[in-house]
């Protein structure tokens, strides 16, 4: 690897636009990181929904081809629902190969999942909320719409609870948008976790992806035989803002550890 940064493709999470991790962004740029955040179709408020899971893999996969066929070595970083639509994303064309007879230098080296769905190939976010015993608690938290979207009743409390600034709070309600449901109960079709390095940051106090649901996710993967990197952070769902420096230097030691392996 050479002395540049690697670029990183950031997936934000349901009921998120990009402005929400903005200041993420930033910080991240701010230490050399090239960020791509690319909008997920199915996260506005239009309805009924204008897209799917299949239409945000398919712009997510985009950007990754992109950047990999432009040389670039990424880092994809997964919040939430990001996580189901990254891990769809990659294809094995797109993992980086030291070895690659064609001489190709890009590709994904390390995947890093924010309190993400990690899942298994054929099961959907809803199958986690149902392991967890958790799904017929769902209409207490989640508020579904006749047009097929859906939206936190208390997105505050799901997304923050007790962390984060008065100021956070506020500034991210306002970028937040309805999500279709159906994507929650879209089964998973990939496991690019068992190909290239993957580090998960798990918060123990989230409102989102509760921690029984992260515990449930890892337990299955690590069943598989694949070694997963764990940060525990006694945070809330919005981790990327409520431990942003924490984050960030995961990320640059991620990087660290790739250039000395290339």
């Amino acid at each position: 690897m050479s002395n540049s940064h690697p670029t990183i493709v950031l997936v934000h999470g349901a009921w998120h636009t990009p402005a929400n991790y903005q200041t993420f962004i930033d910080a991240l740029q701010k230490v050399g990181f090239p960020v791509y955040c690319p909008q997920l179709p199915s996260c506005n408020n239009t309805s009924p929904p204008p897209a799917s899971l299949a239409e945000d893999v398919a712009v997510v996969r985009a950007v990754l081809q992109e950047r990999v066929a432009a040389g670039e070595q990424v880092i994809l970083i997964m919040h939430s629902y990001g996580g189901l639509v990254g891990t769809d994303a990659v294809r094995d064309s797109l993992l980086y190969n030291p070895h690659n007879s064609s001489g190709r230098s890009g590709g994904i080296i390390h995947l890093l999942y924010l309190c993400a769905y990690m899942l298994e190939p054929g099961t959907s976010v809803f199958d986690i909320a149902k392991a967890a015993d958790f799904f017929p608690y769902w209409d207490q938290y989640i508020q579904n719409f006749d047009d097929g979207t859906c939206f936190p009743i208390d997105p505050a409390a799901i997304l923050f609870g007790d962390d984060g600034t008065e100021e956070d709070v506020k500034t991210a309600l306002t970028h937040l948008v309805r999500s279709p449901l159906a994507a929650f109960d879209t089964k998973s079709e990939g496991e690019c976790w068992k190909k290239v390095p993957v580090t998960y940051v798990k918060t123990l106090r989230d409102g989102g992806v509760p921690i029984k649901y992260q515990d449930i996710m890892l337990e299955r993967v690590e069943k598989t035989g694949t070694i997963v990197e764990k940060v525990e952070l006694d945070t809330t769902h919005s981790v990327f803002i409520t431990r942003q420096v924490e984050i960030v230097d995961v990320v640059r030691k991620i990087a660290r550890v790739g250039e000395s392996l290339h």
